[in-house]
C-alpha cells in the first residue's frame, strides 16, 4: 500500500507557527476521540513536529493534509507517529481519527523539524544510532520504509541531520566523536568532517 496526499507537503516550506497550530489540532483531536469528545472539523494547517521523551515510548508525529476528503482514504490527511522504541510507524486517518496501520521502519526516529530541512525532493533524511554507532538514514514517504543507510559515521548519540540547499548534502553530528560529519547523499558517502567542540 502506498501513502498518498502528502507530495504537496514534502515539496513545501511549512513556518514554526503554522507547524505548530496544525500538531496542537491533530493531538488535541486524537486525546479528545480517545476521551470521546467531539471535535471541529481538522484545521486547514498543516504541520510537523517531533514530540520527545525520556522513555522508550517516545514519539515523532508528523502531519499533512491533501485536498478535502472525498471519501477516499488517499486523499486524506495522514499523521505519522515514528515510535521509537518499537522502531516503527504508525499511520492514522486524521479525519476518522483511526489508527490505518503501524509498519515496520527498523530505525528509531528522534527528531524531524521546521527548524531543519530534512527533505530532498525524494526522501525524508534523519538519523539514528543503533548501538551508538550514528548513520544517517533516507526514508521514502509513500513506501514508509528506510530506502539508503549511511553507517558507521561515528560514536554517537546524534542529535540532528540537515540536508542543505543544494539537496544533495548533509550535515549530521555524531556527539561522541566531536564532529560534524558532511554527506554526499547521492553517492551515500562522507564528503569531509569538521573537528568541533565537546560534544556537539
Amino acid at each position: 500500500m502506498f501513502v498518498s496526499g502528502t507530495d504537496w507537503f514534502l515539496s513545501s516550506s511549512v513556518d514554526r507557527r503554522t507547524l505548530l497550530k496544525g500538531v496542537s489540532s491533530a493531538v488535541l483531536g486524537l486525546l479528545g476521540s480517545a476521551c470521546g469528545v467531539s471535535t471541529p472539523s481538522a484545521s486547514s494547517s498543516v504541520a510537523g513536529s517531533s514530540i520527545a521523551g525520556s522513555t522508550p515510548s517516545e514519539t515523532n508525529m508528523a502531519a499533512a493534509e491533501s485536498a478535502p476528503a472525498s471519501g477516499s482514504i488517499d486523499s486524506q490527511e495522514t499523521v505519522y507517529v515514528f515510535n521509537v522504541g518499537s522502531k516503527d510507524v504508525t499511520l492514522i486517518n486524521a479525519a476518522s481519527r483511526q489508527v490505518r496501520e503501524t509498519r515496520p521502519l527498523g530505525a528509531s526516529v528522534r527528531w524531524l523539524s521546521n527548524e531543519q530541512t530534512y527533505w530532498d525532493g525524494g526522501r525524508i533524511w534523519t538519523y539514528d544510532f543503533p548501538n551508538n554507532l550514528v548513520q544517517a538514514i533516507a526514508i521514502d514517504p509513500k513506501q514508509v520504509a528506510v530506502t539508503k543507510t549511511i553507517a558507521g559515521l561515528g560514536k554517537g548519540p546524534g542529535h540532528s541531520l540537515v540536508v542543505l540547499p543544494d539537496k544533495k548534502k548533509a550535515a549530521i553530528n555524531v556527539a561522541g566523536d566531536n564532529l560534524i560529519v558532511f554527506l554526499d547523499l547521492e553517492t551515500g558517502q562522507v564528503d569531509s568532517t569538521l573537528k568541533t567542540g565537546a560534544f556537539p
